[in-house]
């Protein structure tokens, strides 16, 4: 199920193992594999003029703590958040409705993809 919305897929692209910009092809690929059967726009972003017009174009963004979280903020999108182990009172997406999800271990992992959906759905019904 994915409640009608179509999805878009952000990453640094290259190698993980480049030494100077390790990149996230192969992350991006298990989840475009994994996704195979939704509504999903992969968007490699190369420079940051790219991550920024992408992060224009969707009308909420799930993505964890970190640039493009802020990014996000100052584009004015609802946002769920992924937060480790930083200071989420700190952190936190300023200035636009959001949902912060962060486990106790600190872990995203241990967030679940039912917690996941139930933020967007509680952001999304605001």
């Amino acid at each position: 199920m994915h409640l009608g919305a179509s999805f878009m897929l952000f990453w640094s692209p290259g190698d993980e193992n480049n030494p100077l910009h390790p990149g996230d092809d192969n992350k991006a690929k298990a989840i475009m594999d994994a996704a195979h059967d939704l509504p999903l726009l992969a968007f490699p972003t190369h420079t940051l003029k790219e991550l920024i017009a992408g992060l224009s174009l969707p009308n909420t963004v799930i993505c964890s703590d970190g640039g493009a979280m802020h990014i996000a903020a100052a584009l004015a999108k609802p946002i769920v958040c992924f937060f480790g182990n930083s200071d989420a009172s700190v952190w936190y997406p300023w200035g636009v409705p959001h949902v912060l999800l962060q486990k106790e271990s600190f872990d995203v992992n241990d967030i679940s993809v039912e917690e996941a959906l139930a933020a967007y759905e509680k952001l999304v019904t605001v």
